[in-house]
């Protein structure tokens, strides 16, 4: 198994116990894991780097037992599991390195070499301002010549 999913494993098994703490080791025989000093040693480090363990003593193997603290509370609630934390990590190192890839927008000075000014759009004309207003306007002079010239009869 990965080594993430081992601490996954470790992490859920001292969320989920009553004991006041428990070894590597123990959580590797219980679920059958086949485990060396190496792998032990290696899931420390990594539960101990992060402070989610504080070690309380020793088991009759001789290893470090360990009891979760409350940054590993905090944490397990916050990303869920350490597998899911790598994950994050890994999509915002690819998230960087496309913005680091991306070039900068060069904006072309102007004829005398200043800056650019800002964009500013072209002014509306009089019937793009009042153009609705006038066909509103027309509209009654029309019905006002319509009724005029019905009234008239």
């Amino acid at each position: 198994m990965e080594a993430s999913k081992l601490v996954d494993l470790v992490l859920k098994e001292l969320m989920e116990t009553l004991q006041p703490s428990i070894s590597v080791r123990r959580v590797f025989e219980k679920r059958g894991i086949e485990y060396s000093d190496e792998l032990i040693q290696e899931i420390d480090q990594i539960l101990n780097s992060k402070s989610l363990v504080v070690e309380r003593d020793i088991d009759s193997a001789g290893y470090s037992c360990y009891a979760i603290t409350e940054t590993g509370q905090d944490f397990l609630k916050t990303y869920g599991s350490y597998s899911k934390y790598l994950k994050g990590l890994e999509s915002e190192k690819k998230k960087v390195e496309r913005a680091k890839k991306k070039k900068p927008y060069n904006a072309q000075k102007d004829i005398a070499g200043e800056a650019p000014t800002p964009y500013a759009p072209p002014e509306k004309t009089f019937f793009q301002r009042n153009g609705i207003g006038l066909v509103i306007l027309m509209l009654f002079a029309v019905l006002f010549y319509i009724v005029s010239k019905l009234t008239e009869t």
